[in-house]
């Protein structure tokens, strides 16, 4: 299916276009204004859909037979294209996406082209809104075929409208007509996703939230009880209003015999310490009162260190304090496997998985050696960095390739070319003109070897015609090693010697089985 989509806007490089203007349209009445904004509105619009179609555009270039190679997973319908798990991660980052987003949006797109025709010729007509649409998908997604053209057919004359409830009913319409049995089946397997879950955010206060997924009259039962010790509260003299009361009794029904003493209207017993173990990171400053702001590590959520004094004084608490690891500490070891100390710093330096715009909790990742082992690389502070899985398998076996340019701070290539700096505050595209490469064929297979894992490729892919782009690639990988060359001489780190090659070819680095080749260090090196 080819379909042609003529867009009222320009093409531009990157994900803007320069500065707005602030000068107001036409005659610069409200009127003009609004009018702008409704014609912005249609703008953006759209390219929402744009965006669908090169989504699908972008799967069918990357396409593979393998069935384990493919994306999705087992949610994907036997009707639709099989693609390259790897081709997600650089259409993903390109959109300033994660990996997992990028991946959601490519499904949704070809289960619309493919399970939901109708609607897709609308969203193809401009009669219907990207996310509209993709909420349809995201309905029938893992639903048999037939449950997706029932839904589809039914929904589509109304889909510039329709509601979530609604389109939650008519799939419980289709399943309940195609599938009865199975569907009580559902319904039945639906008790095993109760769930009560904590959070990950927290907020500066102190304030976290907890998910409660449970039978209907066990949570009408819950409720009840809240409702019950928050009325005692206030009866004991407590003046804060209904929710912060129930909010509280929550943390009574933590202590069951407090909670009954209360239902009962007889004396609290004293509460009792409970075990509990959550990290805070306090610098000397906020511990003396001079810096106001801690941190809590589940989450790296700021919290005001006087919440935190707060908590300590509590009678119910009881506060343990243990040595911290000195993140700016260099260490090092001889073998290729990570201490659980290393591990510790690594995650502590850089929060999360270092790869563009992923947040995967770097206490769930993987310790990747920048420099494989294999290649000379140590297994020290300053050469390992935390991938969750996904991105450590596609940086060993694709051709996404990364540097330290200094701690904490990461350049990436993708395969096409596009370079993503991620440090502490995120991820900025640093993508310049010439890097971007036009001959490549979107292949993951068609590369030579030894390109595999590396962000530099050789001068052939420059041309004789774009004699720029190689002399820019090497100025700034120059800056790069100058940039760690300052970094090691200022913190006394020592770095590698300058023939080995930064690049990651080890299949062993990310399977976690160490080289019984790699030479062992017979002495410490001297700092």
């Amino acid at each position: 299916m080819t379909t042609t989509f003529d867009t009222p806007f320009p093409a531009t490089a990157g994900h803007g276009s320069g500065a707005l203007s602030q000068a107001l349209p036409g005659d610069g009445g409200a009127g003009a204004v609004l009018a702008d904004a409704v014609r912005a509105r249609g703008l953006a619009d759209d390219a929402e859909r744009v965006l669908l179609l090169r989504a699908v555009q972008w799967a069918d270039t990357h396409p593979t037979e393998v069935v384990a190679d493919a994306a999705f997973g087992e949610e994907a319908a036997e009707c639709l294209p099989l693609v390259h798990w790897a081709a997600v991660a650089e259409f993903a980052a390109a959109l300033g996406l994660s990996t997992s987003a990028g991946e959601r949006l490519i499904h949704e797109a070809l289960e619309l082209r493919h399970r939901c025709e109708r609607t897709w010729s609308r969203l193809l007509a401009g009669e219907v809104t990207a996310w509209r649409a993709r909420r349809v998908a995201a309905t029938t997604i893992g639903q048999p075929d037939d449950v997706a053209v029932f839904v589809d057919e039914h929904v589509h004359p109304i889909v510039h409208k329709v509601g979530f409830i609604k389109l939650e009913k008519l799939l419980d319409e289709a399943l309940l007509k195609l599938y009865p049995l199975e569907r009580e089946k559902q319904r039945a397997a639906a008790l095993d996703q109760r769930q009560v879950r904590l959070l990950e955010g927290v907020s500066a206060g102190g304030v976290a939230s907890i998910l409660i997924s449970a039978d209907l009259k066990d949570a009408y039962d819950f409720n009840d009880t809240v409702t019950a010790l928050a009325q005692a509260l206030a009866d004991g003299g407590c003046e804060e209003p209904l929710d912060v009361r129930r909010a509280l009794a929550v943390g009574i029904l933590a202590d069951p015999a407090r909670a009954l003493a209360l239902l009962e209207g007889e004396e609290a017993p004293k509460p009792r310490r409970k075990q509990m173990t959550i990290v805070m990171h306090l610098s000397a400053d906020a511990v003396h009162g001079i810096a106001p702001v801690g941190r809590f590590e589940r989450g790296d959520q700021p919290v005001a260190a006087a919440m935190v004094a707060e908590w300590a004084a509590r009678a119910d608490t009881r506060v343990t304090v243990r040595p911290v690891i000195d993140l700016a500490d260099h260490e090092m070891v001889g073998s290729y496997e990570v201490p659980e100390r290393l591990k510790a710093q690594v995650a502590g330096v850089n929060g999360c998985c270092v790869f563009p715009f992923c947040t995967r909790p770097a206490r769930a990742c993987d310790c990747d050696h920048v420099v494989a082992h294999g290649a000379g690389g140590r297994t020290c502070s300053c050469n390992l960095a935390p991938l969750c899985r996904r991105h450590h398998r596609l940086k060993t076996h694709t051709g996404w390739g990364y540097h330290a340019v200094e701690v904490g701070t990461w350049l990436w290539t993708s395969p096409h070319g596009h370079r993503y700096l991620r440090d502490a505050t995120g991820t900025s595209e640093v993508t310049r003109p010439g890097d971007v490469r036009g001959d490549f064929d979107g292949c993951l297979h068609t590369r030579p070897p030894d390109d595999v894992g590396q962000p530099d490729d050789p001068d052939p892919l420059a041309g004789p015609g774009d004699p720029p782009r190689r002399r820019w690639r090497d100025q700034i990988m120059n800056q790069i090693d100058q940039r760690i060359a300052v970094t090691s001489q200022n913190s006394g780190w020592p770095w590698l010697d300058p023939d080995y090659d930064p690049t990651d070819l080890d299949p062993r680095d990310w399977a976690g089985v160490p080289d019984p080749h790699a030479p062992a260090c017979s002495t410490e090196p001297e700092f």
